[in-house]
């Protein structure tokens, strides 16, 4: 059985929503509908179709589609992983080994990216950005008017 669910109202009355569904369920909806609160519908008061005669045809109409797949079904060969072996890494002098790339940054400093084999990336920095030089500002003289003499 479904809970049972109170609400309050903006004022801080109680409803039972599921016992006022019950007690209105023959009263004719609001609207051009025609129908009750149930579903069914109504002409001059009396119920001339169910809910249920409604939407059964609805139901009756749809058909089952059988689901097939475009795959081939595995097979016990299919399942089975066979490790591969890494071939080993081709001897290589220092020169080989690394590649490096000399980059300037925004604010002037430049680094160095050096790349190994294995995918590591290290960074090194060759030359420190540009000290900026403080702007000094000269104090402007205010120039004094003279009043007129009368």
């Amino acid at each position: 059985m479904a809970k049972k669910r109170i609400y309050k109202t903006n004022r801080g009355r109680t409803i039972d929503m599921e016992a006022m569904r019950l007690a209105n369920e023959k009263a004719i909806a609001a609207g051009n509908m025609s129908v009750n609160a149930k579903g069914d519908i109504v002409q001059g008061g009396k119920v001339v179709k169910t809910a249920k005669e409604r939407v059964a045809p609805s139901y009756q109409k749809t058909t089952q589609v059988k689901k097939v797949s475009l795959k081939k079904p595995l097979s016990s060969q299919d399942t089975k992983v066979t490790p591969v072996e890494k071939p080993p890494l081709p001897e290589m002098d220092d020169s080989q080994m690394t590649t490096s790339t000399v980059k300037t940054r925004d604010d002037g400093s430049q680094y160095v990216e050096v790349m190994t084999p294995e995918g590591d990336i290290e960074v090194k920095e060759t030359k420190a950005a540009p000290k900026k030089k403080k702007k000094t500002t000269k104090k402007k003289a205010k120039a004094t008017k003279k009043k007129p003499s009368v």
